[in-house]
């Protein structure tokens, strides 16, 4: 039993109804088209059926043509390879000529089928073939009118002349078909560009749900890897200061070695952990104003020497006389580019070196946006600011979409294992979301890749930042005299090694495990320097820096974290303060603690 449920997705197959909601005009069209023909195959065939009930003059006649023309439009209804546009002309062309036939037959009565003709034209096709249409509908008017103007009798005989009654009856038909074509083909381009906007809307819509959805993967992400980061730099802290502390008392080459060997793990798993921290934003060097353009000149010959040999590349500007500075650490767009430039030598095919014509190529394309390019809507930038965009194309073997919707993930890899950590775009993308840019990625499997990284270009009244101060030579270590050391630390490994680590040094030394012993301590004792870890429970590191420079006003501090990035230090509590992150070596400790003394 045929249910409502059976019976509409029957007849939506049936009439070529678009399933989707973002159906595009053609669709519609052609489901209209489709309907109509049903319709008339439908109405005709009952036509044929009262032609048959009633006699009139001609009926075989009549007969045979409705007969021919329904079978024609049968043809062409189910016909299963015609394109839309050939089977709309060829419905167009069958009304015609039925009208043709019929107008010899019944005169001007047939106009109703006429009028049918531009207007289906405009619906099926568009307004330019409704207006050929109905310019063919009136000059066939015109011709069929004068070919049977003898025979024709329409209206009063006696007030106008049938030539006068024809040129009137034209006139009218041109009028309301005109008028009546022109709505239709206005109206139907007025839905197509509504349903354009709707389309691009729609799509806007759901590529910023992705964009957002991705970005709050990523910051959930980015989230659980800075905890991970922070409590295995405390372990590799640990490490590096029991190891350098052993290697100070053994003096034999194969233990030492061996010592060198468990620094040097160590010190990658440190370089993996920064890397972490550059992906969550937690790691953010001293930034100044610096020329993009200048900085990957720099680069430009490193970056020729990871290509392989054979392989073109090349590194353009677009508008040589743009200004690309932006507020970065060269280090940073240098990371950046290496990891970019790194993965499209990786994507590359094995080509014939000797054959130019089939040389692999990778460029860098640097150029000014626009504000209202489409690419910083789809990375969600502001509109307002000014951007550029450099761009890593290479002619590789492409990424799978699969695999573009998970690139920026940590420790998501496409090598082999042991041949990469994973870590290399995601840090990417850490540093140039805290550039306050975006990367988008444009590949197609087997015809290559394009990363484009967008960043913001700083605004005209930044000043140059104060040179870093890593790069500053620093005083040699020297004790701290009569003055001891506060060392505050909450894990009681890392204040013993680093105790340990300062009294060999010739520093005297004073241990706290909280803010709170700090403090009582900071009341009592004048120290020549405060060491203090950032993230301790109660009260973190900012919190004891305010109160011991309210106790002690000049006491230098070095703030030591396993985070990278402190947001809470103003420009007050800056000053005479040194970050150090974890894990680091003794020689980093003292270089930083001579260096406060020696400007105290």
């Amino acid at each position: 039993m045929m249910t409502r449920d059976s019976l509409l997705p029957m007849l939506r197959r049936l009439l070529l109804l678009p399933e989707r909601r973002d159906a595009d005009l053609l669709q519609w069209r052609i489901s209209i088209m489709r309907s109509i023909q049903l319709a008339t195959l439908t109405l005709g065939s009952l036509t044929m059926l009262a032609l048959t009930l009633f006699p009139i003059p001609d009926q075989l006649a009549m007969l045979t043509a409705d007969s021919v023309a329904l079978l024609c439009l049968a043809a062409i209804t189910f016909a299963p390879r015609l394109s839309h546009p050939t089977r709309a002309w060829v419905f167009l062309a069958l009304v015609y000529c039925f009208w043709l036939w019929m107008f010899t037959f019944v005169g001007v009565v047939s106009l109703v089928f006429l009028l049918s003709v531009p207007l289906f034209a405009a619906m099926l096709v568009g307004l330019g073939a409704g207006i050929i249409m109905l310019t063919l509908s009136c000059t066939g008017l015109f011709v069929m009118g004068l070919a049977y103007l003898p025979g024709l009798v329409i209206g009063d005989a006696n007030a106008l002349s049938p030539l006068q009654t024809w040129l009137i009856l034209l006139i009218n038909f041109a009028f309301c078909a005109s008028l009546l074509t022109i709505t239709c083909g206005v109206l139907i381009n007025r839905l197509e560009l509504a349903l354009a906007l709707r389309r691009q809307a729609e799509e806007q819509s759901r590529a910023m749900a992705q964009h957002v959805q991705e970005m709050e993967k990523l910051r959930a992400v980015g989230t659980l890897a800075s905890g991970v980061a922070h409590d295995f730099n405390n372990i590799l802290t640990i490490i590096m200061s029991l190891t350098e502390s052993i290697k100070d008392k053994r003096r034999d080459n194969a233990a030492t070695e061996q010592l060198d060997q468990v620094l040097l793990a160590s010190e990658r798993g440190r370089d993996i952990v920064r890397q972490l921290l550059m992906f969550t934003r937690e790691s953010l060097p001293d930034r100044r104003l610096i020329d993009l353009n200048t900085v990957l000149r720099q680069m430009e010959p490193l970056l020729r020497a990871q290509m392989p040999a054979g392989t073109r590349f090349g590194l353009t500007t677009e508008d040589a006389s743009m200004s690309c500075h932006i507020y970065a650490n060269a280090s940073e767009i240098q990371q950046v580019m290496m990891n970019l430039a790194g993965n499209a030598v990786l994507a590359l095919k094995p080509v014939d070196s000797s054959d130019e014509a089939q040389a692999d190529e990778i460029g860098i394309t640097v150029r000014s946006l626009h504000p209202d390019d489409p690419l910083l809507a789809s990375l969600s930038l502001d509109g307002q600011r000014l951007y550029v965009s450099v761009t890593v194309r290479d002619t590789g073997i492409g990424i799978p979409p699969a695999v573009i919707s998970r690139l920026f993930e940590p420790f998501f890899t496409t090598r082999e294992p042991g041949q990469g950590t994973g870590l290399g775009l995601a840090s990417s993308h850490g540093i140039v979301s805290s550039l306050g840019g975006g990367i988008a990625v444009a590949s197609e499997p087997g015809n290559g890749s394009a990363f484009t990284v967008v960043l913001p270009l700083a605004e005209p009244d930044v000043k140059t930042a104060a040179p870093d101060p890593a790069s500053s030579p620093t005083a040699e270590a020297r004790p701290a005299g009569l003055s001891p050391v506060l060392l505050v630390d909450d894990e009681p490994l890392i204040l013993r090694t680093g105790c340990a680590m300062l009294e060999n040094a010739g520093y005297p030394v004073t241990a706290a495990v909280n803010a709170v012993d700090a403090r009582a301590a900071l009341e009592h004792t004048e120290f020549a320097i405060l060491i203090t870890d950032y993230s301790m429970p109660g009260e973190n590191g900012v919190s004891l820096i305010r109160q011991a420079r309210a106790l002690q006003p000049d006491i230098p501090v070095i703030l030591v974290s396993g985070l990278g990035h402190v947001d809470e230090l103003d420009n007050e509590l800056a000053t005479r303060l040194v970050m150090l992150p974890k894990p680091y070596k003794k020689q980093d400790l003292l270089d930083a603690i001579a260096g406060l003394l020696a400007n105290r």
